[in-house]
């Protein structure tokens, strides 16, 4: 081999100097290094100097056309041995914001159950009235509520169309549905009876025989007290606050035979509702329901139809049930006292009957 060549030979490989050895060092780091997790800033700048020293300068995603593979894009830094901080620091707010949304709506569904809103006595939650009006109490007060598309007063009496029936003739019925809606009007629509107290109108319209009877037992003590005839709120407890009173119900007859006769009986099931308030306090204003169930027998003697009244059933509410006198005794937000036993039930419902035994019920609403 010439002597040029063997001058020459190793020309292209690597030189082991001094600067060769320094520079392919390697120091082993300290504890305090490897415990250090690298932060942010760190490892945004490693990561610039990683694809700056890349062959493409684009590292993995260069290599795949500018599109990093699915799977990178899930790895997270978990192969690096630890998690970001920042993924965990996001994780603990949202955590931290589910739960303040369930506190927030486990206090609005706690302020709002039903039975103990506005701390209505007797387990009845008042539905939302309107804003007041310059006089204090709410210039619609029946607005919120079922009975805002009830009919107002007798207009809320509609008769069934007049039927022959089981010897009646269909003009006996139709005078017989004129004195049953004048009774309804008397026993629950009538100022006078309702807030005065006086029946002296619903007395008039009854056959002599069961007025006598109405007259004898009215306002007695014990279970046959005629006032219940009739709805009156007791003396002191309530004013109206609306002349006028929303009524919705029905009324269906039926042959029938009592006492010997034959006629039919004509049934009535009506809620009335009132707007009423404390005694000169506009901004007590509330509803109070009286649903009433009446059945009225109807058939001819002495040449004429006559009527007399067989049963009359009332539920009310929201009403205190420790009275007994048979007047309404309503119960005011904030009125102490323990709600009546019992599942609460919708004093706007028609479809289940009147529990006469229990006529004091918690209800949901008002």
């Amino acid at each position: 081999m010439p002597a040029d060549a063997d001058e020459h030979a190793f020309d292209d490989g690597p030189v082991f100097d001094d600067d060769f050895v320094r520079s392919a060092a390697f120091t082993e780091p300290s504890a305090r290094e490897r415990a250090h997790v690298p932060g942010r800033r760190e490892r945004w700048r490693a990561r610039r100097e990683e694809r700056r020293s890349a062959p493409f300068g684009g590292g993995l995603g260069r290599e795949w056309g500018g599109r990093r593979p699915r799977w990178a894009l899930f790895r997270g830094s978990r192969h690096a041995g630890y998690r970001d901080p920042s993924h965990r620091k996001a994780v603990v707010q949202v955590i931290s914001g589910v739960m303040v949304l369930l506190l927030i709506s486990t206090a609005l569904w706690w302020w709002n159950r039903p039975g103990d809103a506005g701390g209505a006595a007797g387990g009845a939650a008042l539905l939302p009235l309107p804003a007041p009006s310059p006089g204090g109490g709410p210039a619609d007060p029946f607005a919120g509520s079922p009975a805002a598309d009830y009919a107002d007063g007798e207009a809320g009496l509609q008769m069934p169309d007049p039927k022959a029936v089981n010897g009646l003739s269909e003009a006996d019925m139709a005078l017989a549905y004129v004195q049953v809606r004048k009774l309804l009007v008397a026993a629950n629509l009538d100022p006078t009876v309702v807030f005065e107290r006086r029946p002296d109108a619903f007395a008039r319209l009854l056959e002599p025989r069961q007025r006598r009877e109405f007259e004898r037992s009215l306002d007695r003590k014990g279970p046959k007290n005629s006032r219940a005839w009739v709805t009156s709120f007791a003396a002191g407890s309530a004013e109206r606050a609306a002349d006028v009173v929303k009524v919705r119900g029905t009324v269906t007859a039926r042959k029938q035979r009592d006492q010997g006769a034959d006629g039919a009986k004509v049934t009535t099931d009506h809620l009335f509702v009132y707007a009423v308030r404390r005694p000169g306090s506009p901004s007590t204003t509330m509803r109070v329901i009286v649903r009433r169930a009446t059945e009225v027998f109807v058939h001819r003697e002495g040449g004429r139809v006559r009527l007399r009244i067989v049963r009359t059933d009332s539920s009310t509410a929201p009403m205190a049930c420790d009275f007994g006198d048979a007047f309404v005794h309503p119960t005011f937000p904030g009125t102490p006292g323990a709600a009546p036993p019992g599942k609460p039930v919708d004093p706007y419902d028609l479809s289940a009957p009147i529990q006469a035994a229990q006529p004091c019920q918690q209800v949901t609403h008002v």
